[in-house]
């Protein structure tokens, strides 16, 4: 049975360190594993809005959810925070932006395990909202954590509102 923590000394988890204004803190906590944080490192810098007229590039859009989330501001269920409906369910949630979605799941409230990021155009495209949903239980299950997610599809069960 591992913890947070242990998952972070075995570098199995990564925090993601947002950058917050003067004044604020940090009221989440972000975690990637170290595939998800190698393809924000590489991947999502190269990436380009496929939004008529939106001068926000995605790598913009992922630091702004992501501020968002951890300066513990609301997250609007179905436009910018979303728990995955699935069959059984298997309580996955997603960050979504113009152009991006983010998979990954809530171990305990406030903190959130990002697994996989891919663009908005191409998970619709390929349908692969099942195949991220599937990878993202296949992980967690992998890593042994206890508790391993809030079983829940309530936002006031998984999340704080620092205002």
């Amino acid at each position: 049975m591992a913890t947070i923590a242990t998952l972070e000394r075995q570098r199995k988890l990564v925090p993601i360190e947002v950058h917050l204004d003067r004044g604020e803190k940090a009221w989440r906590v972000l975690y990637g594993t170290p595939d998800f944080i190698a393809w924000l490192d590489s991947d999502l810098v190269s990436l380009k809005t496929t939004i008529i007229g939106c001068e926000i590039e995605p790598i913009e859009q992922v630091d702004a959810v992501f501020h968002e989330y951890v300066s513990g501001l609301y997250m609007h269920p179905d436009d910018r925070f979303k728990k995955l409906s699935c069959r059984p369910d298997h309580f996955v949630w997603e960050f979504k932006t113009l152009d991006i979605r983010i998979f990954g799941w809530i171990p305990r409230k406030d903190h959130f395990i990002c697994t996989f990021g891919d663009m908005k155009d191409r998970i619709e495209l390929m349908r692969s909202y099942g195949t991220y949903i599937a990878k993202t239980v296949y992980i967690r299950t992998q890593m042994a954590l206890q508790p391993t997610h809030i079983a829940s599809a309530e936002y006031h069960n998984v999340l704080s509102n620092a205002h």
